[in-house]
């Protein structure tokens, strides 16, 4: 009994650092799909960003050695591309944490699509 909150604490602390969203409802996304329209099949995006007239919304799934991505990208929007994309230890050095921390890192490339708006 004496090591119960020992190993709660530990399972706790293990469990904290992950990011867990579900990427396998993003078969159902598609091209011109609004915003609200993808939130309600992904959910909320693990961060967002704006650049060049295009939003970028990124959600993730750590895992212990591979943590996986999906990159979605909206113009006036609505979906114009989406993108997976696998981050490992070694693209990070080794360092650990959650997924959070290593987005667009890894195999992340920019769409065409989306470099070409961001340089009009």
């Amino acid at each position: 009994m004496k090591f119960l909150p020992i190993i709660l604490l530990m399972t706790f602390f293990v469990f904290s650092c992950y990011t867990v969203q579900d990427l396998k409802p993003s078969y159902k996304l598609s091209e011109g799909m609004t915003k609200k329209e993808v939130t309600a099949i992904m959910g909320a995006p693990i961060k967002s960003d704006f650049s060049g007239g295009v939003e970028e919304w990124h959600y993730c799934k750590t895992g212990f050695s591979t943590d996986e991505y999906l990159a979605l990208f909206f113009y006036e929007g609505r979906l114009i591309e989406k993108r997976n994309y696998t981050v490992t230890s070694v693209d990070v050095g080794g360092v650990s944490g959650t997924c959070e921390k290593f987005i667009k890192r890894g195999n992340y490339k920019e769409p065409d699509v989306v470099a070409e708006i961001r340089r009009r």
